[in-house]
């Protein structure tokens, strides 16, 4: 059977089994491309800019006591002046984002993690709403997308000579059957070079396999990581630990005036406090992790798997990278919005593969 014979065979197989769930899949992560830019929204972490300086994180447990004392305090991320600091809060079966204002410490809005129609499109693009048995589906799906796209490039390759103009351009003034043509073959070859890249970032999140063989090519399975971690004082007497806890938020923000900081609150007896250090659209290489021990808050020093982003590892490096390469954002705003056009085009192509399929069926031509 000649290759491109048994390759448009493999797509048309792929592309009937998989191709409901393909765009199912894809047009949920085009939306989730501008998950930031909703959230701000429906979130409200807008807030007014005022001249007062920001609230401690003693004031955020007294706004918590007084407002949802169900909560138990996690994280508190402090932004820039006009944004709220977003709190996150573990209830038993769920965790809740509370957005505090900055000023004030007045609950702006709090969100249960596990509802919301953002949440479910999130969930929808991860596991098609069906928990631990549909993330499976998506993986294998998101595998099967890779050879699809391949063949389908081979395909639109010319048996002979080079590709003409008309490989490259879509002509609007021509039959729907040509129309439809059209929009799969020439779009469908524009947004695989971009997809090609979602679906191996989208592997590599999914398949364990492929993140052990990653970390064994790059040396990963040889690097032994510390834990930091706390000491416990011997004397009855020490500090408090709000008053380390305000002190260091303080510092790093003055520290980072331009970062967002993160501040972890210990729940256990040895837990090292944990301030993340967060350079806005840099990306997942962008952030550092600073210690502190919880009862003294001197600085805990060490080689932990989440340090400085400077001494990352290759493997820590690549890992960082798939997420931003997997929305776009490696590439700031210009690369989201190139994921989002070709997301949407992808979910286009087992729609007009399909119509284009049916109509060769219809006249009593041979599918497989």
């Amino acid at each position: 059977m000649p290759i491109r014979k048994f390759l448009a065979k493999i797509h048309l197989i792929i592309g009937l089994g998989t191709g409901f769930l393909f765009f199912i899949i894809a047009l949920s992560g085009a939306l989730y491309t501008w998950e930031p830019e909703i959230s701000r929204v429906i979130y409200k972490h807008k807030v007014a800019v005022q001249e007062k300086p920001f609230i401690s994180i003693s004031d955020i447990k007294k706004s918590l006591q007084s407002s949802f004392p169900e909560g138990d305090f996690r994280t508190a991320l402090y932004r820039d002046s006009g944004s709220s600091i977003e709190v996150l809060l573990y209830v038993p079966g769920t965790y809740y984002l509370a957005q505090l204002n900055p000023y004030n410490a007045e609950i702006i809005h709090l969100q249960d993690m596990k509802k919301g129609w953002l949440n479910h499109l999130k969930n929808l693009h991860r596991n098609l709403l069906l928990g631990d048995f549909g993330r499976k589906i998506v993986h294998w799906v998101t595998l099967l997308a890779l050879p699809m796209l391949i063949s389908g490039l081979v395909m639109w390759w010319p048996i002979k000579g080079l590709p003409k103009k008309d490989k490259f351009k879509i002509k609007w003034a021509v039959s729907p059957k040509k129309l439809n043509y059209d929009l799969h073959n020439i779009l469908g070859f524009y947004a695989t070079w971009i997809l090609i890249f979602s679906v191996l970032t989208g592997v590599f999140w999914g398949f364990e396999s492929v993140k052990e063989v990653t970390k064994a090519v790059s040396g990963e399975s040889n690097i032994t990581y510390e834990s930091p971690k706390s000491t416990l004082p011997e004397k009855t007497e020490q500090l408090n630990k709000d008053d380390i806890l305000n002190s260091l938020i303080a510092q790093y923000h003055k520290r980072f005036p331009k970062s967002y900081v993160r501040i972890g609150i210990p729940h256990k007896k040895d837990e090292a406090i944990n301030l993340t250090v967060i350079q806005p659209n840099k990306g997942l290489n962008a952030i550092d992790h600073y210690f502190h021990d919880q009862y003294s808050g001197q600085p805990i020093q060490g080689n932990f798997q989440n340090g400085l982003s400077k001494d990352n590892s290759t493997f820590q490096t690549i890992n960082g990278m798939v997420y931003d390469i997997h929305f776009g954002s490696i590439l700031g705003l210009p690369g989201r919005i190139l994921v989002f056009l070709a997301s949407l085009i992808g979910a286009s192509l087992p729609i007009t593969g399909f119509i284009f399929w049916y109509g060769k069926n219809k006249k009593g031509k041979k599918s497989f």
